[in-house]
């Protein structure tokens, strides 16, 4: 079997991940100030109402564009022209001027910025009352919540994988594994930034189901390589390493692409909300199966080294 050196630019593709994450989260902050605001971590108001078969997605869309709402439009219920409307806080006073565009006769006093909102569909779609099924006003404090959650379940499965690998395997394959989970969040995070995706609840399910899938990768690298160095303690590590990955290699390329036939099958005649997902976890695939072989193992050898330097 043809060996091929991947080890040899180790330095250098870590240097261009470095880059790349550094890059990604200079446009994030510098360009646009932050992530992307959405409704489940930044607040806003989520409705859901029942439209006349004659109103379509399209006609949402185009309303809440002509008027410069920011809005996110889903379809719940096709059969019953059901649709959940997403408003962006920074679009309520927008509201409250299309509000007083009401003529007085056909609005009601309102003091909260979702009745205004709920009136505003009713006179713009001709909505009677039972036809606005639900009207929710998310406040910050939820997005905090969640945002909360979110890094907390990233940290604790993070924790549990180098707790896994510790004992499994030996420890530099841990380390390098959690440096590589930690390389593959940060570059999935700095896309997310830079194309300005809206964070959302899906979103930290594609990064989590990322985890699981990168962690699977490298521990088929790992168990080969740890298979090949036993009893070989004279061979220097990344001979090994080159050998291990090439025989693996086969077997990572077969799954990424089937994995990815499958994610590339829900961008293309999925759902429009599961978009976003699809794509989040497209880019994971890609950057986990990258980080398998250009993060991960030449970190498990630069440690192997300076440990042995250290003890020598």
């Amino acid at each position: 079997m043809y060996n091929i050196n991947f080890t040899k630019y180790k330095y250098f593709t870590l240097s261009i991940s470095f880059l790349a994450i550094v890059f990604g989260f200079v446009i994030t902050f510098a360009k646009y100030g932050g992530f992307a605001h959405s409704l489940d971590f930044n607040g806003g108001l989520r409705t859901v109402v029942e439209l006349p078969k004659d109103k379509t997605r399209a006609d949402l869309e185009s309303y809440f564009q002509t008027k410069k709402i920011e809005a996110v439009v889903i379809l719940l219920e096709k059969e019953k022209n059901i649709f959940q409307l997403d408003i962006g806080l920074g679009s309520l006073s927008t509201i409250e001027e299309l509000f007083k565009e009401i003529p007085e006769d056909k609005r009601e006093s309102s003091t909260s910025a979702i009745d205004r909102f709920v009136q505003l569909l009713r006179f713009e779609f001709n909505l009677p009352k039972e036809k606005v099924l639900s009207a929710d006003q998310v406040g910050a404090v939820v997005g905090g919540e969640l945002t909360e959650v979110g890094i907390t379940l990233l940290l604790t499965t993070l924790g549990i994988i180098l707790l896994y690998l510790s004992i499994r395997s030996q420890f530099k394959f841990a380390l390098a594994s959690a440096i590589a989970l930690v390389h593959d969040i940060l570059m999935t995070l700095a896309l997310i930034g830079f194309l300005q995706i809206k964070p959302s609840v899906p979103i930290i399910a594609a990064l989590l189901t990322l985890l699981g899938y990168s962690i699977n990768d490298k521990i088929v690298v790992f168990d080969r390589i740890r298979e090949n160095a036993h009893g070989k303690d004279n061979l220097a590590l990344s001979n090994i390493i080159n050998v291990s990955i090439s025989q693996t290699l086969g077997r990572t390329i077969n799954t990424s692409f089937t994995t990815m036939i499958s994610v590339v099958a829900i961008i293309v005649g999925g759902a429009a909300e599961l978009y976003d997902f699809a794509f989040v976890l497209l880019f994971g695939v890609i950057v986990g199966t990258y980080s398998s072989i250009y993060i991960a193992a030449p970190i498990s050898e630069i440690y192997d080294r300076l440990r042995k330097k250290r003890f020598a």
